[in-house]
């Protein structure tokens, strides 16, 4: 902001002269002075000399027609639940309107609930021109509830992992299945809402809440005391179809997915007992299960993914699931699972990302991960890992790094907050103590509600990213002890091992070792492939 007393205007009567007591001054100071004041017709060539040599000069001629009073705007929100105020300042010497006649302007725009005096003394202390500033906000309606649906059974729940070793993942039922009488969904009932008050007096109206009823097909009715409840009648797989809820049997097809069938588009479990070709998809809101093989064609489950026959990804195609994947093998493939992949023979040369965990521990001795880059939230687990020959093969598991890089940010910034808050308050507590003997000025005042002002936002700032920061170490402590690599028989040098951010070029084959974080050291530690048997990620 510039310093308004380095500037003065004076009134003669062939017209207004501007000068200044220090010549250290900006050329959009000038400017924005002469607009404060109301002056808008100005010879710029006069300025221009002005802001080259400091010397008193004449601005403009005396004009009555342009030298105006101030002027107040009312403006009223769309909605009439604020109204703001917009000061047309005064020519030069001309008063700024009080807090009276804007108050007698908002009452003649109809404006009479929730008028605050504190904005309107602001404004006119800042003097703030040609800027609509809000001086009145009503009260705003407390809107109600909708009546909503809960489901007690999700049927699009991912597929829960069990990390015991010695169960068949692979024989494991895949197909979320209800039985007669089984609760699946209950109505929470509406709640209606409380109206509020717009700047003119009228009533703001809450929203309407609007009621639902469950929406169901075959296999479901109300339950008969409870009608607030939703109960199977029936044995099956529970589905949402666009919400409704059905029990549905599952797509079964004896085919290959190819030509004679095409692509498969379903919303609930498909079962396949062929394979899908190069260049079809199969997508589906339930599981899938296939039994051939996967040759470079799109898999997409909001479920789980079972494929008996392994994933031949080509360099084409995308295996995707929201619950865990299972496979045979996995050759050039591209997988992508919410859950964990499980795989009973080797990963090679392909790209798996795993949220949970990546196995390659099947009945084979010898599942084999070598090649492509591995990446899980909590463990990559296999029997060997790389290869003789020193194939490049990349493992990432543990924390994020994308989350340690925001815990540095919001570190950072609350410090930065915390010094600028050190340096305002004792300022602010200055300027109070001045302003207690009386002795604050009009720019000392400014500066202490500019400062106050500073203050508060830093504190709202500080308080968000304090609460962010707070909810990131949450989620960062779940996981700051979790990741793992495991090799059940041997792994081969060539391989490049990052556990929660810190790296391991393996040089020398090692054998029945796990690959795990030590903190202290900032270093991979290798310990025994049974290290924290039975515990996910380590």
């Amino acid at each position: 902001m510039f310093d308004r007393e380095i500037f003065a205007l004076e009134a003669r009567p062939d017209g207004i002269y501007l000068s200044c007591f220090d010549k250290n001054f900006k050329e959009n100071d000038v400017y924005a002075y002469l607009k404060e004041y109301g002056i808008v017709r100005y010879d710029f060539k006069a300025i221009r000399k002005f802001i080259k040599d400091g010397e008193t000069c004449k601005v403009c001629n005396r004009n009555p027609a342009f030298e105006k009073d101030a002027k107040i705007l009312v403006t009223l929100a769309k909605d009439k639940m604020s109204a703001s105020v917009t000061i047309e300042p005064p020519f030069f010497a001309k008063p700024w309107p009080t807090r009276e006649e804007i108050i007698k302007s908002l009452n003649a725009n109809n404006v009479k609930v929730g008028i605050n005096t504190m904005s309107i003394d602001s404004l006119l202390a800042r003097k703030l021109a040609n800027e609509p500033v809000i001086v009145a906000e009503g009260v705003m309606p407390i809107e109600g509830r909708d009546a909503r649906i809960e489901l007690i059974k999700d049927p699009d729940k991912p597929f829960e992992v069990d990390d015991d070793e010695k169960i068949d993942f692979w024989s494991r039922s895949t197909i979320v299945t209800v039985h007669p009488g089984q609760e699946i969904a209950v109505k929470i009932p509406l709640e209606n809402g409380k109206n509020g008050i717009d700047v003119t007096g009228s009533p703001a109206k809450a929203k309407p809440v609007r009621n639902v009823e469950f929406s169901f097909g075959d296999g479901l009715k109300r339950d008969e005391e409870n009608r607030l409840l939703l109960v199977a009648t029936a044995e099956g797989q529970l589905k949402n179809e666009k919400g409704r809820l059905l029990v549905l049997p599952e797509l079964d097809i004896h085919k290959d997915i190819d030509f004679g069938v095409g692509s498969i588009d379903f919303t609930g479990a498909v079962k396949i007992h062929g394979s899908v070709r190069e260049g079809f998809h199969v997508v589906a809101q339930g599981n899938i299960e296939i039994f051939g093989p996967v040759e470079g064609a799109d898999i997409d489950s909001q479920g789980v993914v079972i494929v008996h026959g392994g994933i031949r990804g080509m360099g084409k195609g995308t295996v995707r699931a929201n619950g865990d994947i299972s496979l045979n093998f996995a050759d050039n493939a591209s997988i992508r699972a919410g859950g964990s992949i499980l795989a009973k023979n080797s990963i090679l040369h392909s790209h798996l990302y795993a949220q949970r965990a990546v196995i390659a521990l099947g009945s084979g001795k010898h599942s084999q991960i070598a090649g492509g880059r591995i990446d899980a939230g909590l463990e990559v687990s296999c029997h060997v890992l790389g290869s003789e020959m020193g194939t490049k093969t990349e493992v990432v598991v543990g924390l994020p790094p994308e989350m340690l890089e925001k815990r540095k940010v919001f570190t950072t910034e609350i410090k930065r907050c915390q010094e600028n808050l050190e340096r305002v308050e004792p300022n602010i507590a200055l300027l109070k103590k001045v302003e207690s003997m009386g002795q604050l000025d009009d720019k000392k005042r400014v500066m202490l509600m500019n400062l106050t002002k500073m203050k508060f936002q830093l504190q709202a700032a500080l308080e968000s990213m304090q609460k962010e920061l707070e909810d990131l170490e949450e989620q960062l402590e779940l996981v700051k002890d979790k990741g793992i690599v495991r090799v059940k028989d041997v792994c081969y040098g060539g391989v490049v091992i990052t556990v929660r951010g810190l790296t391991h070029i393996v040089h020398e084959p090692c054998r029945f070792t796990s690959f795990i974080a030590d903190d202290e050291q900032r270093c991979i530690k290798l310990v025994p492939f049974d290290y924290m048997k039975g515990r996910l990620g380590g």
